[in-house]
């Protein structure tokens, strides 16, 4: 009798207790939903309707790749990273002081994660920055003793495990 009485009793906490979710639970949770991939992406020099195909002097600083941040299959966050490592004028140089500003698609970029050598950064984006296997226009602002904008055109690659909806 007093087995069964204990057993009724652990019955009733383990309905009644409440659950609580750790810090570790949290981040287990969210990890399942967020997920980062990385994406090509080929910046052009500017022309009507993106038809020219030669290659903008900005590819040098912001690489031919991108990282692109999903939640729950959509598109949250697009990640450029800029260094000089590609180009022969950015190299071993202050990139944070010449990359001044990018925008894609209209949208402008925030900088973070400046390295302690400041020769290499991220710039962050919306979603609205990134288009699918599509083009998006670009506008860079450099400073090599003067200010100085180049309009260009980015084509990212195609996402599989993008939702459209």
């Amino acid at each position: 009798m007093n087995i069964l009485k204990v057993a009724s009793v652990g019955a009733i906490l383990a309905l009644t207790t409440p659950v609580f979710m750790t810090e570790s639970n949290i981040s287990t949770v969210q990890a399942a939903t967020q997920t980062t991939q990385t994406v090509s992406m080929l910046a052009y020099k500017y022309s009507k309707n993106h038809k020219s195909h030669k290659a903008s002097i900005s590819r040098g600083f912001i690489g031919t790749k991108a990282k692109v941040v999903l939640k729950n299959k959509k598109v949250s966050q697009v990640i450029v990273h800029v260094d000089g490592n590609g180009s022969s004028m950015g190299k071993g140089q202050n990139v944070d002081k010449i990359v001044k500003a990018l925008s894609l698609n209209g949208v402008k970029g925030k900088k973070a994660n400046v390295s302690k050598d400041k020769s290499s950064f991220d710039f962050i984006f919306s979603s609205k920055a990134f288009k699918n296997n599509g083009w998006v226009k670009m506008q860079v602002t450099i400073d090599f003793g003067g200010k100085m904008s180049e309009p260009a055109w980015i084509k990212f690659g195609k996402l599989k495990s993008v939702s459209n909806s």
